[in-house]
């Protein structure tokens, strides 16, 4: 076998390796009957860099995967035709994704309809503060 071959094959195995470990995830669950757009940001929770964006259906739920360490947070619209939008930022977590291990997080949103909905965790914000990456 040639050392170009061997030298593929060990990258290969190592690669092979690598995707055998875990990677840091965050399920957000949606136990509303809106639908969601969920922005989900690096950094702290004054800013922040989009990281991803994800829609959920009432009654669904989505995952985010993490290939960094570091600190996150959301920011979340929820929309129900007939009914005023909600905008919410929630509290920073952290992500562990490193050789000490990683993350399995959970996030779940519950929104009682009345005539004003009422929204548990994080703080209401703007429409224009949601709308900042």
């Amino acid at each position: 076998m040639s050392k170009s071959k061997i030298i593929f094959a060990t990258f290969f195995l190592l690669m092979l390796s690598l995707s055998a470990f875990g990677q840091a995830n965050l399920t957000i669950q949606n136990n509303s009957i809106r639908s969601m757009t969920v922005k989900i940001m690096k950094g702290s929770n004054n800013k922040g860099t989009l990281h991803q964006i994800v829609s959920i259906g009432a009654h669904c739920s989505a995952t985010v995967n993490f290939s960094n360490t570091g600190y996150y947070f959301t920011k979340t619209k929820a929309v129900l035709v007939g009914k005023i939008a909600i905008y919410q930022k929630g509290k920073p977590f952290h992500v562990v994704n490193d050789d000490t291990g990683y993350s399995v997080l959970k996030l779940t949103f519950t929104i009682k309809e009345s005539t004003v909905p009422q929204v548990s965790g994080g703080e209401l914000i703007s429409k224009s503060e949601f709308d900042l990456n």
